[in-house]
């Protein structure tokens, strides 16, 4: 069983591997943060151009094995950078590395150490943090309180304590200097997007940059955090097949935030969820549903539905545990009903339909042209929802990419709406899971229901009844 909550570390092991074998503390101020990153990535960069006339010279075949040692290289390169750096840094990391479906094994594999073994904090820089914001010493505010954490993430690390009324709880502490960190994160990835949109014309970050900027003082607000999982929690009281934790406000602060303790197995760790004989397929088609219920029903979603924030707790029927609400996202009715006219119109190939909506939700392209909306909402949602697969696979993102760099070489977009780049956050986050889990959902069947009114008007209806 792994302990519920976000991203689980090492935190006192001795085995970590050399690979991430790095000081705890990060590097502070702003050109100590910009300038490691911006050298690694420019490097990166540089060695991928090189590698691409290489591979135009010489053809891909003979350049496999190099193409494959570059990979490896840079991924190990990224996650010695991230474990350095830290903060918004990893978390970006951690997202990539969630992408079984997209990314190469080279990355994944890599990667995915950065949701387990994030270096964590000493204790007395810690607990100092906590006697502050709770006005009191830990002995007396806890009848229990480990000083190990459970969990070192990228903006705080977890420890496991008890109340005094005997409650199992978690106590999540935001690491000393961490809103600076953020802050000066945030101007690296700007400059950094601003500096790519000059050379790569083809995909332009800066509207995911703007959307990090946008998202980044709520993931930095615990008050904010509580709220937002009591809200989600209300909108899924109905279910019996999710657990949200509650929250103990007389122990929470901006920067410290104390809630339930979930017991549970993460997500993604297929040979533990079968010897508790919880079926991987089960899981992807509630995770599916509950996601298909926050975004087009309810109006709110978690967006951050990494392998590390995601816990399946056994039981009949098992449920699924979300932690770490830091990033949440809520809807407006009227952005919420634009969603479900483009998926209904990219489903039944209406490209005038879907022009409209695409406009009327706030993207811009450079030629109003419905032909290119149509070519971007196959790319983004039809292919996949038609290839009869339950995720997007590395072949499939391939042949989309290379349709979407057709298409945006000839017409490229100038303006993404917010509320559709946490969506296809989540929906690439939910792909890398589906794959992780052999999961075989048919997602057409399963978003179908909720694209039809009455169907939603009827189980609204059977929601407030039961």
């Amino acid at each position: 069983m792994v302990n519920g909550m976000t991203e689980p570390s090492v935190a006192a092991s001795t085995s970590r591997p050399a690979l991430l074998a790095m000081p705890a503390r990060p590097p502070y101020g702003r050109w100590r943060r910009t300038l490691p990153l911006a050298a690694t990535v420019v490097g990166l960069w540089l060695r991928w151009r090189w590698l691409r006339i290489q591979r135009r010279l010489f053809g891909d075949e003979r350049m496999r094995e190099a193409s494959r040692r570059f990979h490896e290289r840079a991924a190990r390169a990224i996650v010695h950078r991230a474990i350095r750096q830290q903060g918004l840094i990893i978390k970006t990391c951690q997202f990539l590395g969630s992408r079984a479906d997209v990314l190469m094994e080279e990355y994944v594999v890599t990667l995915s150490l950065l949701h387990d073994q994030v270096p964590p904090r000493p204790w007395d820089e810690m607990r100092a943090v906590i006697e502050r914001e709770l006005g009191g010493r830990v002995e007396e505010l806890y009848a229990r309180f480990d000083h190990e954490p459970i969990a070192a993430a990228s903006l705080a690390q977890v420890y496991r304590a008890r109340t005094h009324d005997g409650v199992e709880v978690a106590v999540k502490v935001q690491y000393p200097g961490i809103e600076r960190i953020v802050r000066w994160d945030l101007q690296a990835i700007r400059l950094l997007t601003e500096i790519w949109a000059r050379f790569e014309t083809i995909i332009d970050f800066r509207p995911v940059a703007e959307e990090m900027e946008r998202n980044a003082p709520s993931e930095v607000d615990f008050v904010h955090e509580g709220r937002a999982a009591e809200r989600v929690a209300a909108l899924l009281a109905g279910r019996d097949d999710v657990v949200v934790p509650g929250i103990y406000w007389d122990l929470s602060t901006r920067h410290v935030l104390t809630m339930d303790y979930i017991d549970g197995i993460k997500i993604s760790d297929v040979r533990a969820l079968e010897a508790a004989g919880i079926s991987t397929q089960r899981v992807a088609d509630t995770l599916t549903d509950l996601y298909n219920t926050m975004i087009l029903r309810k109006g709110m979603f978690h967006a951050d539905p990494h392998p590390g924030n995601l816990f399946v707790v056994p039981g009949d029927p098992p449920r699924i545990g979300f932690v770490d609400f830091g990033l949440t996202k809520e809807l407006t009715d009227e952005f919420r009903e634009q969603l479900i006219v483009l998926t209904s119109a990219i489903i039944a190939r209406q490209p005038e339909a879907i022009g409209v909506t695409m406009e009327g939700m706030g993207f811009r392209t450079r030629n109003r042209d419905d032909e290119t909306y149509a070519a971007l909402g196959e790319a983004f949602l039809g292919d996949v929802l038609r290839s009869g697969k339950a995720y997007a696979d590395q072949e499939l993102v391939a042949e989309i990419n290379a349709r979407i760099g057709r298409t945006l070489r000839s017409n490229p977009l100038v303006d993404v709406p917010g509320d559709v780049i946490l969506i296809a956050r989540v929906m690439g986050l939910l792909s890398g899971l589906g794959r992780t889990l052999n999961s075989e959902t048919d997602l057409l069947e399963a978003l179908l229901p909720y694209l039809d009114p009455d169907a939603m008007e009827d189980a609204e209806a059977a929601e407030i009844a039961g």
